[in-house]
């Protein structure tokens, strides 16, 4: 027994990536107390060590790289379907324009015309098909996530569509998902696109981490040396594949509020892919379906963010002073902001309003309290900033929910967000709430032309907004919890709110306010008009963050000062004087945008 104790620490060791401290001769003994050991154990130490090994020889034969990512990321079974009937042609070309016009366009890790290779390998006879497992996988993978992205309501013949793709696809995982090559991490890639809009099923956490860990294990973390012949075409399609990862990662991470699976040091020199970019514009444009270059200004801004997230959240637990956060915060606003002023006016609307809602989620994350800079380091201007950004955030996605088709361009990762922006929206007006609500410092100071019912009336709603937003998950995935614990934890402000309200509105038949009207407080935020546009002109409350008394002012009184396709650039040394000691000086940025 105590022979076979020994012989379980030892796997549960390895299991953990913790190699035992010396070899020893195995007896026939051992090997039967080995054999002993619970299966589980010792499959997983196994594939600890060889998961993403470039020497990977193969499974044992009751486990797979593919068996153990489902284990872990698959939170409810899905469905058996015996019937692997094929759909009609004709009947698939709303779904792969779907998914190549809202999806492909932003993470193009495969070749639109691969795809439709593989399209053709599926539908030949089935007597003379070469119709590859990889093939079979691209083709059932493409229809799940269009269909689980079209999904209204759980149940409904999108969602149950979805479920059937994705469950003749399972039949094949264990032959396209795995280590060492370059088709396994975009197999692997678009399972973590369905499992943002089948939340439901697939945990995003696991499987975008094990593919971040297969991009570093190909090397794709870095560009190949000098002296190594690689096409262009090659060299394109591994930073495709390595930026779309970063993206994932990113959104993923920063959705749960977790770690990323690798810092943005680990992987500084990958350029931007733009092959397909520089080819659309020497080219005739009926040469290219879509263009990918919306691409590149999502990875833009997430490099921004990411830099954010990271320094402040991860780096380090030593609280900055006001000076160094408000330095850092106004610096990273204007990253924001440049990046924003460089988006084309010739993208798309459903585009534009993606991007705007990008825009104004960043604001809000680098204006919210984190490890490094709590609320008692932010100023009062950005106190405000944040909160005019946070109702702002709410009506752009509440407008993008009226509109069916901006309804499929969102996933599980946004619900998560405007949980955590909902979240620091109570956490920073309990803590400055006269400043926020009634516009008066601790010194008894007025600081805002707008009055205690126009905030009070913001507040509201917001987290009107808010409720309905997070009602989503719940109707699409059955994922009521969101919505729950949000109006749970914002149950007490919502009830302090309304009687401030109610104090200034009894009695009063005044003129419309910023955010609704004095005699009609009643009237759900839902049922206003949202904008038809992803940028209105709205004044940016966090464009000016020194000067509190004009950022309280009504939006639509001013007009942005940005302008598009402005240049821009920033040094590091100018950007971050008085960052604390021991961190490194924020990057600058060149912009897609600027760069043409």
């Amino acid at each position: 027994m105590e022979g076979f104790t020994s012989r379980r620490d030892s796997l549960v060791m390895l299991a953990h990536g913790r190699p035992a401290l010396q070899r020893r001769p195995v007896s026939n003994m051992r090997r039967k107390e080995a054999g002993s050991v619970d299966e589980l154990v010792s499959d997983f130490g196994f594939l600890t060590v060889n998961a993403t090994s470039r020497d990977f020889q193969g499974f044992s034969s009751t486990m797979s790289f593919a068996k153990m990512l489902m284990a872990i990321s698959l939170k409810h079974d899905l469905p058996v379907f015996t019937d692997t009937t094929l759909p009609s042609r004709y009947s698939i070309s709303n779904l792969t324009n779907h998914y190549f016009d809202n999806v492909h366009v932003l993470l193009p890790f495969v070749s639109e015309a691969d795809f439709l290779g593989s399209v053709s390998r599926v539908y030949q006879d089935p007597s003379t098909s070469a119709a590859s497992s990889y093939d079979v996988w691209c083709f059932r993978l493409v229809l799940a996530i269009s269909s689980a992205s079209l999904c209204q309501n759980r149940g409904d013949e999108h969602y149950n569509a979805a479920i059937c793709h994705i469950s003749v696809a399972m039949n094949v995982v264990e032959h396209v998902i795995h280590p060492g090559s370059i088709a396994g991490i975009q197999a692997l890639l678009f399972l973590v696109q369905y499992s943002l809009v089948d939340p439901e099923h697939f945990d995003s956490w696991y499987l975008v981490g094990m593919a971040a860990r297969l991009v570093i294990d190909l090397g794709l973390h870095c560009e190949p040396a000098a002296e190594t012949k690689t096409s262009k075409h090659v060299l394109d399609l591994r930073r495709r594949i390595f930026y779309c990862t970063y993206a994932l990662d990113r959104l993923v991470s920063m959705a749960l509020g977790l770690a990323f699976s690798f810092t943005d040091d680990s992987a500084p020199n990958v350029l931007l892919p733009t092959l397909a970019t520089d080819q659309e514009a020497q080219l005739p444009a009926q040469l290219f379906l879509r263009s990918v270059r919306p691409s590149l200004f999502l990875f833009d801004i997430q490099r921004v963010q990411s830099a954010f997230y990271q320094r402040t959240r991860w780096s380090s637990r030593n609280v900055w002073t006001m000076d160094a956060a408000s330095s850092y915060t106004s610096s990273t606003l204007e990253d924001i902001r440049a990046w924003h002023s460089t988006l084309p006016p010739s993208f798309s609307q459903r585009h534009l309003q993606a991007f705007y809602l990008e825009y104004l989620y960043s604001q809000a994350l680098a204006l919210s309290p984190n490890e490094v800079i709590p609320i008692s380091s932010i100023q009062d201007s950005h106190k405000i900033a944040f909160f005019h950004s946070a109702i702002q955030f709410s009506e752009q996605l509440q407008s993008m929910l009226r509109n069916q088709e901006m309804q499929a361009c969102l996933c599980y990762a946004d619900f998560c967000r405007a949980r955590f922006v909902s979240r620091q929206f109570q956490n920073i007006i309990w803590a400055s709430f006269d400043l926020l609500i009634r516009g008066e410092r601790s010194t008894g100071t007025t600081v805002s032309t707008a009055s205690p019912l126009e905030n009070c009336n913001g507040a509201l709603q917001f987290l009107g907004n808010m409720s309905r937003i997070l009602e989503w998950p719940k109707r699409r995935w059955g994922i009521s919890a969101l919505q729950e614990v949000f109006e749970q934890e914002s149950a007490v402000l919502l009830a302090r709110l309304t009687t401030i309200q109610q104090e200034h509105t009894a009695g009063q038949m005044g003129p419309p306010t910023m955010y609704g009207t004095q005699h009609q407080p009643s009237i759900s935020p839902m049922d206003r008009p949202g904008p038809q546009h992803g940028y209105d002109g709205n004044y940016d409350y966090a464009a000016d963050p020194t000067n509190g008394a004009a950022l309280y002012s009504n939006p639509a009184m001013h007009g942005s000062n940005l302008s598009r396709g402005s240049g821009w650039h920033q040094t590091i040394d100018q950007a971050n004087p008085e960052l604390p000691l021991g961190t490194l000086p924020r990057r600058s940025y060149q912009f897609t945008g600027v760069q043409r």
